[in-house]
């Protein structure tokens, strides 16, 4: 007994290792946005919507949508689908857009409910006082039965990248909430951009009926409003 009290690493060090091996698992954990028991589902149809011609920008500039998609995954038991509507805004450089107010939306036929992470809208960007700073995810964590789990991770990054802006001041603003759509309000800085503004925006949605969506962007400065849009639905359902 005396030789095994010898040889038995002290009580003290045995609490060292295991608060060690505690706060190891934790910070593996806290490194993923995606929990424990969350099923990974993948975008397996896709359409894009059709890219409408650049409009023109009151004061100077033009300003156009593209890579508009609607991507779904396979229904679950309960035959709900999950969808995402997504698009590019791209504001041509040197366009007079100095101080204007921007309105994009994204509006889906009935049957259709915004999916929500487990803290707010799947929607992106979220309201922020500078765009610039705001931190993206290349998975969203939504609530949908799926798998044995109510909750899913889908990939978002592909359309919005690393960041969503390098311009600075942009103030982004979701008005409240209507049933069937998902707006963004964007407050531009002063000046016109030196570089073209690319400004992504994503929202995803469950349904029933054949996932669509109508996307539309409205730029207002005080030489007049504009209005850039496009919409479509998946392909091969309905």
């Amino acid at each position: 007994m005396a030789d095994e009290r010898k040889i038995r690493p002290p009580r003290g060090a045995l609490i060292v290792i295991a608060i060690g091996l505690l706060a190891t698992v934790a910070a593996a954990l806290l490194s993923t946005d995606k929990p424990l028991g969350a099923a990974t589902l993948e975008w397996v149809e896709e359409s894009s919507l059709p890219n409408p011609k650049p409009v023109a920008i009151p004061g100077g500039g033009e300003m156009t949508l593209s890579n508009a998609a609607i991507r779904s995954t396979e229904p679950n038991a309960g035959d709900y689908t999950l969808f995402r509507s997504s698009a590019l805004l791209t504001i041509g450089a040197g366009s007079a857009v100095g101080h204007g107010r921007l309105r994009c939306t994204i509006v889906v036929p009935k049957q259709t409910i915004i999916a929500k992470t487990p803290k707010s809208r799947a929607s992106y960007p979220r309201s922020s006082d500078n765009l610039a700073d705001q931190e993206i995810h290349d998975t969203s964590l939504v609530e949908f039965s799926s798998h044995s789990t109510d909750l899913a991770s889908v990939e978002v990054g592909d359309i919005l990248g690393s960041r969503y802006t390098r311009e600075p001041g942009i103030v982004v603003e979701w008005p409240p909430f209507r049933i069937g759509r998902q707006v963004w309000q964007l407050g531009l800085p002063a000046g016109r951009p030196e570089k073209p503004l690319r400004l992504p925006f994503i929202s995803i949605w469950r349904t029933t009926t054949t996932p669509a969506a109508r996307i539309s962007c409205t730029i207002e400065t005080a030489a007049g409003s504009t209005t850039v849009k496009t919409a479509g639905a998946l392909q091969g359902q309905g």
